[in-house]
């Protein structure tokens, strides 16, 4: 059996248009952000998240980064098909053998295409990892 080494998360809201945060048409904003512990090596580090963005102007693509120690190890993209939709985002990303420490995990945002184009992110929001450890 695998042991649950440690839990954490970020929890800005769990409700559908609880937040405003605009994302910028240059550069990244962060979402959430969380410490986690990784204690023993071959362990699997499990991060899910959710995020609900709204679409303001034209038909933005959104990239939604996951970063350990800022450095990406992995993406999601979300794209509108209306102005006024909004979208959740919904992920799992595994950071397979993570490095035995304690890391800074986060989630980030940027438009892909800024020209005539404008999102915020208006929640639900959540961010969680779990640290897996070896079979023992």
């Amino acid at each position: 059996m695998r042991p649950l080494d440690d839990f954490s998360a970020s929890v800005p809201s769990n409700f559908n248009n609880s937040l405003d945060r605009v994302i910028p048409t240059s550069g990244t904003v962060v979402l959430a952000e969380f410490g986690l512990a990784v204690p023993r090596s071959s362990s699997n580090v499990l991060l899910e998240g959710t995020v609900g963005i709204r679409s303001f102007l034209g038909l933005p693509n959104i990239l939604v980064n996951v970063l350990r120690d800022g450095g990406i190890i992995g993406s999601v993209q979300v794209s509108t098909l209306a102005v006024n939709e909004i979208r959740l985002a919904t992920f799992q990303i595994v950071d397979a053998n993570a490095p035995v420490g304690y890391h800074a995990y986060t989630i980030t945002a940027e438009l892909l295409n800024p020209l005539l184009t404008q999102a915020r992110v208006t929640g639900p929001l959540t961010f969680t990892g779990t640290t897996i450890g070896p079979v023992s």
